[in-house]
């Protein structure tokens, strides 16, 4: 499961101002003596007993519409664990009908809703023995309706099935059905044994109205047409799988169909999305091929589906059908600026570390969800190169474990203690485990690496595994005790914390390296902690006349020590080539050898490191002038030099130009009056190059930062950048447009807002443009467009801001959009709900409090989207107070 797509469907400023905000806060250093908060183990939760072996279920389901439920039987086939008369399923917030044997013969049973587990017991009309085949029919109907609020810590997936419909706010809304069953939630649509910890096969028929299709697991065995204006659909799996993936979609589709080494691929499309999803697709032969492959193990099951679907928290590994939010869907020209490859392989690689092999019980779900994050990153080195790999996987995965690190959130990977199961899905589970996989590989070797994979797969094929059963076959495959690895990075929580310095001794051509631990075991966490760490580290030495890396080994202990032969004072000492551990660095180095380390060093995340080094002095009162104009040149000059495409677009966010130094996002939100900053001339002209960069990401860069000059002079770059091929690019430069002011912004605008374009993308960046702007010509616009519901909901709430920015003392301006919001916020639309705080900070109205309180409260449980909400609240909290002062 990946929730990752929704941090990228917001408003389109957002992620710009997530890219900001990064780079104008403190970063994490220190971070590990942060927060420091009383930690109390939770409870423990141990491997669940059951008392029948399911062998299979076979399902078979109607759909009632307008009560959103379904109803049918499923015949649940068992074995006995020991001698039994009686036994339990679970099944939640169901009206059972009745229970049978398959035979027909009537059993006696008793429902307890309200019990979480076991809650319906079947007696049996005899004893049966250890191991004699049951098979028991459940007539029932659900009625728990799956509103997907954010009741959970995986929240906007909800549990169970959840009806898809037209509404009065939304007329074009398509109907569909889907079910969610991670964690524990399958039993809200079909009972059985609801834990993860046991395999079996199933069968599902489903009957829908045409022109309806339904997609299941494993085979299509049969379509029936049954005469009346419905279809039957039979879907079967023969491998045996956890309860929790079983799945199903109904809605409307057309098939886009691929191929690998005969396995059929089929994409269930929305009717008219068919040409784009066939774009956002064409990788997904190649990753299936990756995965077989560099696994040994080919893929396993009879076809692989991805079946798109409106309200889904982002992708769901249901074995070989994925579920996928519809958002994921680019065409040609949004795939210029980003595609959907990650989430893809993050769910395809799931089939083989979550469903070929799953985890036993939850404290386990690395095994799952780390696995599937890190072969993603691996397909990303395939495809897109090592640099991509290292800066947008590796450094990102990193940087995700140490925000939730300074969030308080500090745990083993691997734990029996948690309070709730769905909340083990959290930055251990998927960076922090990648990355612990990435340190493993490295430290393997490429060869007992894939060997280790390997064994791992087939030597627990089609069953539940923990991560002892991991560990052991690397064991098995290459001969390597790996105990102390699991126990430091998986078993314990924490990280190194390392204060190196260098010393170079020119008689003895002798470099050496001083390398502390100076992490503190926290008193008050009770989780288990690691007082220092052991790990094997790469060091990367540079010369005027050669580079060289050697691998050294860190003892658990507080000081080591090293020597190297070096023929010359180095000018490159990169401790940890390619940031490989997971670790805080001390590292102090003059300014020269961070710009040497900057624009020589062959690390991509090591010129990545000079450069966020560099801030420290440029930003620092005690820095000369002659040491802060080199770090400016050396800044401006890796705008147009850097060779990758990732550190190009950052620069440009890091160089804190001239007399800047307002908040970059007062522009975004603000009123407008923040002084524009005075860019140096060397830095004009190298964001003029960067607007005209090869990779769409680095121009939009360019110009947003070019627009926060408020200068016409750029209106000519401006205006011709609204004709790029690139969504992000014209977003950025209809912004940076209305920043302008000028005369011409407004036509060009408006021009935007009649543009035919996919999701309404270039629209809603002429009204985005339109809502900085601030013009009072604007306001009817912005009514009309909130107001239309056959718009999008995106459109719909991006015209709220326009209300917001140019309504200002407007009665209407405050109810349109309070009550939007409150719409938006109960259907959890994400994107909406983000628009809609941004107006309030635009509208400045103090009612726009409750707008927030009640954001806070809907999203208590997702730590990520509630410090969204807090930067948000931040800035609703300067506006108002800015109101104030401006009225006195």
């Amino acid at each position: 499961m990946n929730t990752k797509l929704l941090q990228m469907k917001f408003f389109p400023f957002l992620p710009v101002f997530l890219l900001m905000l990064a780079f104008f806060s403190p970063g994490f250093s220190q971070a590990q003596n942060a927060l420091p908060t009383q930690k109390k183990l939770p409870p423990v939760n141990y491997v669940r007993s059951r008392d029948v072996d399911i062998k299979n279920v076979s399902i078979d389901l109607h759909f009632d519409w307008d009560k959103e439920q379904a109803f049918g039987a499923t015949v649940v086939t068992l074995a006995p664990f020991k001698d039994l008369n009686k036994f339990s399923l679970d099944a939640a917030s169901m009206m059972i009908n009745s229970v049978t044997l398959a035979s027909g013969s009537q059993l006696k049973f008793n429902y307890d809703a309200k019990k979480e587990n076991d809650n319906l017991e079947i007696t049996l009309d005899r004893a049966y023995k250890r191991g004699e085949d049951i098979a028991v029919k459940i007539d029932y109907r659900t009625s728990y309706v799956n509103t997907a609020d954010a009741d959970t810590a995986i929240g906007s997936f909800g549990r169970g099935l959840r009806f898809i419909k037209p509404t009065a706010d939304n007329p074009n809304k398509p109907r569909q059905i889907w079910s969610q069953g991670e964690t524990e939630f399958n039993r809200y649509w079909f009972p059985s044994y609801d834990s993860p910890n046991d395999f079996r096969t199933s069968e599902l028929r489903a009957t829908v109205q045409k022109p309806f299709t339904v997609v299941s697991n494993g085979k299509l065995v049969e379509v029936k047409d049954n005469g009346d204006n419905t279809r039957t659909f039979y879907w079967k799996m023969d491998m045996p799988y956890t309860n929790y993936l079983t799945s199903i979609v109904v809605g409307e589709y057309a098939e886009v169909k691929q191929d690998y080494a005969g396995i059929p691929i089929i994409n269930y499309a929305y009717p008219n999305e068919t040409k784009e999803v066939a774009a956002t697709v064409k990788n997904l032969p190649d990753m299936l091929r990756f995965f077989s492959e560099k696994t040994g193990v080919k893929y396993p099951y009879p076809k692989y589906a991805q079946t798109f679907v409106e309200d889904f928290g982002g992708g769901m590994e249901n074995i070989s059908a994925t579920t996928m939010i519809e958002e994921m869907v680019h065409d040609e020209r949004e795939l210029i600026d980003q595609d959907s490859d990650s989430l893809q392989a993050h769910e395809l690689a799931h089939q083989w570390f979550g469903d070929y092999v799953t985890t036993r019980e939850w404290s386990d779900i690395w095994l799952n969800e780390s696995f599937a994050t890190y072969f993603d990153a691996l397909y990303n080195e395939h495809s897109k190169g090592r640099d991509d790999f290292l800066f947008n996987n590796i450094r990102a995965n990193q940087n995700s474990y140490f925000n939730a690190w300074n969030q308080g959130n500090r745990r083993p990977i691997v734990t029996k203690h948690y309070a709730n199961k769905d909340a083990m899905f959290d930055a251990y589970a998927y960076p922090r485990g990648g990355a612990v996989l990435h340190m493993l590989r490295k430290h393997l070797g490429e060869e007992n690496w894939w060997k280790a994979i390997n064994h791992y797969l087939v030597s627990n094929a089609n069953q539940p595994v923990s991560t002892e059963e991991f560990r052991i076959a690397i064991e098995e495959a290459t001969g390597e005790s790996m105990d102390w690895f699991f126990d430091q990075w998986l078993y314990r929580m924490g990280h190194p914390i390392f204060e190196v310095t260098k010393n170079y001794d020119t008689a003895k051509k002798q470099l050496t390296l001083n390398v502390k631990q100076t992490q503190k075991i926290d008193p008050t966490n009770e989780f288990p902690q690691v007082e220092f760490f052991r790990s094997f580290v790469d060091v990367e030495i540079g010369t005027p006349t050669a580079t060289r890396v050697e691998r050294v080994w860190i003892k658990p202990k507080a000081e080591n020590v090293f020597t190297f032969a070096v023929d010359a004072n180095p000018t490159l000492v990169n401790f940890d080539y390619e940031r490989t551990l997971i670790k805080e660095l001390k590292f102090d180095k003059s300014v020269d050898e961070l710009i040497y380390q900057m624009t020589n060093d062959k690390d991509v995340l090591g010129r990545s490191w000079a450069m966020g080094e560099l801030a420290k002095p440029f930003t620092s009162e005690t820095t000369s002038a002659a040491d802060k104009a080199k770090i400016f040149n050396a800044m401006t000059g890796a705008i147009t030099k850097e060779p990758f495409w990732g550190l190009r677009r950052d620069i440009i966010s890091r160089i804190p130009p001239g007399n800047d130094k307002g908040n970059p996002l007062e522009a975004m939100f603000g009123d407008n009056k923040t002084p524009a900053p005075k860019f140096p001339v060397e830095l004009v002209n190298a964001l003029m190059t960067a607007a005209k960069d090869p990779n769409s990401n680095v121009r939009a860069a360019a110009i947003s930062m070019l627009g926060r000059t408020k200068d016409a002079r750029f209106v000519d770059l401006y205006v011709s950048a609204l004709n790029d091929r690139s969504y992000g690019v014209i977003d950025a430069a209809s912004a940076s447009l209305a920043m302008t002011k000028d005369a011409r912004s407004y036509d060009q605008l408006v021009k935007l807002v009649g543009t035919p374009s996919w999701k309404d993308r270039i629209k809603i960046a002429g009204l985005s443009g339109l809502a900085v702007l601030e013009d009072k010509r604007s306001l009817e616009m912005g009514l009309k467009f909130a107001a239309d519901k056959m718009q999008s909901g995106n459109v719909r709430s991006t015209a709220l801001i326009i209300v917001a920015s140019s309504g200002k003392g407007d009665p209407r301006a405050f109810p349109l959009i309070f009550e939007s919001y409150k719409k938006a916020l109960e259907n959890n639309q994400f994107q909406s709900i983000f628009n809609a705080l941004a107006s309030f900070i635009r509208l400045a109205d103090p009612r726009g409090q409750e707008a927030f309180d009640l954001a806070k409260a809907k999203f208590k449980s997702q730590p990520q989207l509630l410090g969204y909400v807090a930067m948000f609240e931040a800035q609703f909290k300067k506006a108002i107070a800015d109101t104030g002062n401006r009225g006195k």
